[in-house]
């Protein structure tokens, strides 16, 4: 068998579009827990929420009233 993609058997571009934000989020979330600075924090934070709320969209857990 033929090695695989990124892409894999998924389709495409949502896979790798998930799997980036999952990172951007954790990333932020890891960062606000070693920093003391507060406005870093609920801005890192919010940032996280924000990613979040676009994988919640693009699964679609999330509709929009």
């Amino acid at each position: 068998m033929a090695a695989q993609t990124n892409r894999g058997f998924w389709g495409g571009g949502r896979l790798n579009t998930i799997q980036y934000l999952e990172d951007q989020a954790a990333r932020a979330e890891r960062l606000a827990k070693r920093i003391t600075d507060t406005l870093t924090i609920e801005k890192l934070l919010t940032f996280a929420g924000e990613r979040r709320r676009e994988i919640e969209v693009i699964t679609g857990k999330y509709r929009r009233a």
